[in-house]
């Protein structure tokens, strides 16, 4: 696989940008990923506590598209899948604010992978705001021998998503994706998540 000359050294390790998403590099010079699910800052809104739940939705919110999100959880080899997997999710509401104190915890929940590795949740495609196109965010922690995965969600065709912007490195484009009809006729969108291995 052709890889770019792009290398940044942390400590004893190297990371290697490739078509696929990044390759970890350890001392002995062998690739230990080569699909890893780029990351971000967990940023100022994220909030302990949220309900497990698969529905997102609230009462009162009609503007936004409704939207499920579907995908799978993997280990480093890129191919096992994750069972048993926790996901917090959150976004803003369709007011562009994240519900940080009230026990509703609009907008945001909790899931578990299933015995393949699966997730799905419904929501509506959030709304842009301050800048910053629409996007959903994930943590994924506390998976044994996986480092912590704080990502983000976002669609093609958003004018707000902006080279050197919000997505910063170029393999990001693995999470700007596009809506889809399912078979049952639903707004869809896929993101797999690729855990990196502890170092």
């Amino acid at each position: 696989m052709k890889r770019s000359s792009f290398i940044k050294v942390l400590g004893l390790s190297a990371f290697a940008v490739s078509a696929a998403g990044f390759k970890l590099v350890k001392e002995d010079g062998k690739f230990t990923t080569d699909c890893a699910t780029s990351s971000d800052m967990l940023g100022p809104f994220f909030r302990e506590g949220a309900p497990r739940r698969h529905d997102l939705t609230y009462s009162g919110n009609d503007k936004e598209m409704p939207l499920r999100v579907v995908g799978q959880v993997f280990g480093a080899d890129c191919k096992s899948p994750l069972k048993n997997v926790d996901i917090d999710l959150w976004h803003c509401d369709h007011k562009k604010n994240y519900d940080m104190v009230s026990a509703d915890f609009r907008c945001r929940g909790k899931i578990t992978t299933d015995e393949n590795g699966a997730y799905w949740f419904k929501t509506f495609v959030p709304p842009p705001y301050g800048g910053r196109p629409k996007h959903i965010h994930y943590l994924v922690d506390n998976v044994a021998g996986y480092e912590r995965l704080a990502t983000q969600l976002y669609f093609k065709g958003d004018s707000k998503i902006k080279p050197n912007n919000w997505i910063k490195y170029r393999w990001d484009e693995r999470r700007i994706l596009d809506i889809y009809r399912n078979e049952e006729g639903l707004s869809e969108v896929r993101l797999d998540l690729y855990l990196m291995p502890v170092g």
